[in-house]
């Protein structure tokens, strides 16, 4: 550790409002300097789990530890945790440049080293032609980005960041992203970041925590909640388009959709013969051909085609109830046309069709 960043740690912590619990027994570790989001849809009980890091919120039950001291003593000092808030906080009689300045004044940052800070900052979220005007004459998305800015400048321990891109044009959005990047990099900060937008997280994060109903259902890196998801919850979060979905059949080492072979299997010992699973397979991963055999030997209908320019996608009828999307890049298809699928058992996620959990995912 050095004296950029700071240790986070939640033990058991659980937190209530009038009896409902919205975060449940919440175990969290965030290493000195590391970038780590929380991820998950509205209401999941991220933005509740930052305010607690922050001090905003108290739990209801459990601990929460900077550097391993009771927050209580570390969010008081003002030093260690700067927060981009969602609802920008703003001070309304103040400029833009005097919001951003405000609290390097309280800390008694030299005026030369202030003006370099908020010049950058200025000039990177493109608000240096708004600097002399008041937040009421700013739209949501400057107001946004005056807040990003204002924790910037602060250069705390910890940076906490709540939705802190929503309000901001796409064009600019991807720019403030590699800047909290870029800011990561250079200062080594660590960083807790709030979204529900998977591909943000998917850019950002050393490490993704996907939140549920107040749990943690799977904290690892990006590569590996992509590939290896703990569960269908997890697996049907990230990923676009959405990874497909279907019921089948495990039987003479075949994964069988009605009568269709789908999959061959090899590593059965988890698979238990003659039993119903759910096939979770990512639509990059489903291969396409007009012609049968060499593997391709799964009837499909082509139903709906759309053309991003560097790839295609095509939704594709399976049968009656059961409807696929495969992302393709050399093979022109039209509505209406028959092809053949092939599903390779290493792309494959098989998932119990009670617990829903992935039955190859072990937790190390």
């Amino acid at each position: 550790m050095n004296d950029n960043n700071a240790t986070i740690e939640l033990k058991k912590v659980t937190k209530e409002f009038k009896s409902t619990k919205v975060i449940d027994q919440l175990d969290l570790e965030v290493a000195a300097g590391e970038f780590l989001v929380l991820l998950g849809p509205s209401g999941c009980g991220k933005s509740t789990t930052l305010r607690m890091i922050a001090g905003l919120e108290t739990a209801s039950d459990g601990e929460v530890l900077i550097d391993g001291d009771d927050l209580k003593k570390k969010a008081s000092d003002g030093h260690t945790i700067a927060m981009v808030f969602q609802d920008y906080a703003l001070y309304p009689n103040m400029t833009v440049y005097q919001n951003l300045e405000y609290a390097l004044k309280v800390h008694k940052v030299a005026k030369d080293e202030r003006q370099k800070r908020l010049t950058s900052i200025l000039e990177t979220l493109n608000l240096s032609d708004y600097k002399d005007r008041l937040p009421s004459e700013l739209s949501g998305g400057q107001k946004q980005r005056v807040a990003l800015g204002r924790g910037m400048a602060k250069k705390s321990k910890i940076f906490l960041l709540d939705e802190p891109l929503s309000n901001i044009d796409v064009q600019l959005r991807e720019k403030a992203r590699d800047e909290i990047q870029s800011l990561h990099d250079k200062n080594k900060q660590t960083i807790v970041y709030v979204t529900h937008d998977q591909l943000e997280a998917m850019a950002l994060g050393d490490r993704i925590a996907v939140m549920n109903d107040g749990i943690i259902q799977m904290i690892d890196t990006p590569e590996n909640i992509y590939k290896n998801p703990t569960n269908l919850f997890v697996a049907k979060f990230i990923g676009t388009p959405q990874i497909n979905v279907l019921p089948v059949t495990y039987k003479d080492n075949y994964l069988y959709l009605g009568e269709h072979k789908l999959v061959e299997i090899s590593k059965s010992s988890k698979i238990q013969t003659q039993t119903n699973y759910l096939l979770g397979v990512r639509p990059e991963h489903i291969k396409v051909s007009k012609e049968s055999g060499d593997g391709f030997v799964t009837e499909a209908e082509v139903t709906k085609v759309v053309d991003y320019g560097k790839f295609t996608q095509v939704t594709l009828k399976l049968t009656s109830t059961n409807i696929i999307k495969a992302v393709i890049k050399d093979l022109n298809c039209i509505i209406g046309d028959k092809v053949f699928i092939q599903v390779e058992e290493k792309t494959s996620i098989i998932f119990d069709i009670d617990s829903q959990k992935n039955i190859y995912w072990d937790r190390v």
